[in-house]
């Protein structure tokens, strides 16, 4: 079954089938096409036929559009609305509109299944028991990238899931980006080099958070892709002690 999006509603409408006939009146045979009465469609774009709220109808209990009706003799003339049948409830297809709120659910439930990386966000903190005062101290998330899969229920579509990361300091400072793991590089001569870092002037408990974002983008069949979906958000955090550095004589 094919489906159109309304984003008014955010809600999947079966996709309208068929559309078109040929109908015999007062000896005439008449090309006729069926428009379901949403801003987007129109006669002379078959194609482009889509279902939206607005048009929904009851046809005798099953799921009707509120459809307009136009015929032309000749497949060079013009369409021209049918008198006496401008609005009509028509059944147009089978099953029941899918609320986005449903995709979204079935999203997440695949997400924390099968994906821990996803759904539970690790922060690497360097140096772990001896962060010193005035010294940087490294934070950084394994970078899952982005990650693709496949649901079925409550309708086939591909999920992609693009991470964002965000990251607060308890002294204020803030970074985006997984960040770097403490690879040998020394943070004082090539601070770049670790994009999550921050300085603490004094001694303490200190703490950094970690929000990740996942943006979410739907493909359908048939259907743009649709990026409305709401983001999954993670939250993570490490507490780490700021020491005062002391000097020591040694022999």
């Amino acid at each position: 079954m094919g489906y159109s999006y309304d984003s008014a509603t955010r809600t999947f409408y079966p996709k309208p089938e068929g559309g078109e006939a040929r109908e015999e009146h007062g000896g005439v045979v008449w090309m006729v096409r069926y428009v379901i009465t949403c801003e987007r469609n129109h006669p002379d774009r078959p194609g482009h036929d889509v279902a939206c709220s607005e048009a929904l109808c009851d046809a005798g209990g099953a799921i009707g559009y509120t459809t307009l009706v136009f015929r032309r003799e000749h497949v060079s003339d013009p369409w021209e609305p049918w008198p006496g049948r401008e609005r009509i409830c028509r059944i147009r297809t089978t099953g029941e509109p899918i609320p986005l709120a449903d995709v979204e659910a079935e999203i997440l439930a695949v997400v924390e299944r099968h994906y821990e990386a996803i759904s539970r966000p690790e922060i690497d903190v360097v140096p772990t028991g001896n962060a010193v005062v005035n010294l940087p101290v490294l934070a950084s998330t394994e970078d899952a990238g982005s990650v693709g899969f496949e649901i079925e229920n409550p309708l086939p579509g591909h999920v992609r899931a693009d991470p964002r990361y965000s990251w607060q300091w308890s002294n204020g400072d803030r970074a985006s980006g997984p960040g770097r793991r403490y690879d040998g590089t020394d943070p004082l001569a090539r601070p770049a080099h670790y994009p999550v870092q921050a300085v603490f002037g004094s001694p303490g408990e200190q703490r950094v958070g970690l929000e990740a974002t996942w943006e979410i983008t739907l493909t359908v069949e048939g259907i743009p892709p649709i990026t409305d979906v709401d983001p999954l958000v993670y939250e993570a955090s490490e507490s780490f002690t700021v020491r005062s550095a002391r000097t020591v004589l040694v022999d």
